[in-house]
């Protein structure tokens, strides 16, 4: 068969070494078909409401002056251009962006989900994956079936990617991994948006075609320490009833009284807002006010989304029907770091 992922999949490897790694620059020379691509604004169509931008790239602009045009060869004699002067070319045409463009490295780092491919929405509770970790300026990525990794560089909205590795594994069900594939090997610009409480990233190609879309939750100011104020749009007379968030952990700690109750966080790449409290355990001391503590367990266990309150001071939790279970209060302490 003369599909590109069984060109890349010469063998099966289960562990990742880099002994069962390949270098993917050489596989990705073939020109993505153009008949897949989509433009940058039927792209952005998949993403609902009205989007703050923060940053966008801007690709070569088919005016500029100093970008060549290769005219079609009308006599035999035509001086062909070698393959070093087409690179040096599409380079010049991303770096000669005269906007300065700078993306902050707290944006960039972290986890990020694949929402579309090459035009193919993902799907499913496993879906692909970029990491991005600014201090070692390295990308670790699953593409559904096989890990990659490399190192990177972002300046003036422009990435590149150097030295991509990748495991070897043969997956039957592997739905974007082809898709992922090209759009990492394309990728030439960056341009990322913020909408509502998530941050969208778009990989451009040389001719600022979106290639991917990925998401990440704008979760930086639930991270903290939080008051419990109201429960069931009822004020919490405790004042000492506070809930701990830490999200590099994915981990929930609490004092819901005289009991401490500690639990995992999980955040639904499907769904906008999510946020969602699993394997809550607590201690089982008697307490004067056990009904309002079993209370507070049971909303940790019903909320699905989180949005903000009037400010980042407040946080508002709420069920699968967006009914309100809990409001949060961040501590002076907290609010203080964040700022």
């Amino acid at each position: 068969m003369k599909h590109l992922s069984q060109v890349i999949i010469t063998s099966v490897v289960t562990v990742f070494s880099l002994s069962s790694c390949s270098l993917l620059n050489d596989i990705f020379n073939k020109t993505t078909d153009n008949s897949t691509l989509i433009s940058k604004e039927a792209h952005n169509e998949s993403i609902k409401n009205e989007p703050i931008v923060v940053v966008e790239s801007v690709a070569t602009k088919k005016d500029d002056p100093k970008v060549e045009t290769k005219a079609e060869p009308k006599e035999e004699k035509v001086t062909k251009k070698t393959e070093a002067t087409k690179n040096s070319t599409q380079n010049a045409s991303i770096s000669n962006n005269p906007i300065e463009v700078k993306i902050p490295s707290s944006v960039i780092n972290g986890n990020w989900t694949v929402c579309i491919a090459m035009g193919k929405a993902t799907s499913g509770d496993e879906r692909p994956y970029i990491i991005f970790d600014e201090k070692t300026k390295t990308m670790y990525a699953n593409n559904g079936c096989n890990t990659l990794n490399a190192e990177y560089k972002i300046s003036n909205g422009n990435i590149e990617f150097i030295n991509m590795l990748s495991t070897q594994r043969y997956c039957h069900d592997a739905q974007y991994e082809m898709e992922i594939n090209q759009a990492l090997a394309n990728a030439k610009a960056i341009s990322v948006k913020a909408v509502g409480n998530e941050y969208y990233m778009t990989f451009l190609n040389i001719k600022n075609e979106a290639l991917m879309t990925l998401r990440k939750p704008n979760l930086e100011f639930i991270n903290g320490t939080w008051k419990i104020t109201k429960v069931n749009n009822t004020n919490c007379k405790h004042k000492d009833f506070e809930l701990a968030l830490d999200l590099e952990e994915l981990k929930v700690h609490g004092n819901v009284g005289c009991n401490i109750v500690n639990g995992s966080l999980l955040f639904d790449a499907s769904k906008a807002n999510s946020i969602m409290f699993l394997d809550l355990i607590s201690t089982m001391k008697s307490c004067p006010d056990l009904a309002l503590e079993t209370e507070i367990l049971m909303a940790l266990e019903q909320t699905e989304y989180y949005k903000k309150g009037k400010d980042e001071k407040t946080l508002i939790l709420c069920d699968k029907d967006n009914n309100i279970v809990l409001e949060l209060s961040s501590t002076t302490e907290n609010y203080t770091q964040k700022q």
